[in-house]
């Protein structure tokens, strides 16, 4: 799942760097990161949801934060532009997800109408960051065990 987020980010506008790993680690490695940046943290619990005609579901929680590289000493109302940057680069990476393709499906399925939550960051981590972090639940397309 992983690397399947990381090719939609490579994807996106200006091509942000990608980071993955835990807030601890995404605050070591972001000194060293170039910017913008999708940082996606651990999965949250997988819901793995059996279907009538034999294959599965799988339900991701994702929670992945869109940032730019900020100068400590900015107040919050100077950085309003880089939030509406990365909430740019939020929509776009929820347009691509929808549109992924491995194989020769679609790899992710947005439902219509299933909400994404976006909240503004600032200040974040060492480095001093800002953008907005977004929790998203992608749904696998059909797994069928063929053995």
């Amino acid at each position: 799942m992983r690397n399947q987020i990381e090719s939609v980010a490579q994807t996106l506008t200006g091509t942000p760097a990608f980071l993955y790993g835990t807030e601890k680690e995404l605050n070591t490695l972001a000194d060293d990161a170039s910017f913008p940046c999708v940082m996606l943290y651990p999965m949250q619990p997988i819901v793995v949801s059996p279907q009538i005609n034999g294959s599965v579901d799988n339900v991701f929680t994702l929670y992945l934060e869109f940032l730019f590289k900020t100068e400590f000493g900015q107040y919050t109302a100077e950085n309003e532009t880089y939030v509406q940057q990365a909430l740019r680069l939020a929509n776009e990476f929820m347009v691509k997800a929808a549109k992924y393709r491995d194989g020769d499906g679609r790899y992710f399925r947005i439902k219509a109408g299933e909400k994404a939550k976006c909240l503004p960051v600032y200040n974040k981590f060492d480095t001093n960051t800002t953008g907005v972090g977004l929790t998203i639940t992608l749904n696998t397309m059909y797994y069928e065990f063929l053995g």
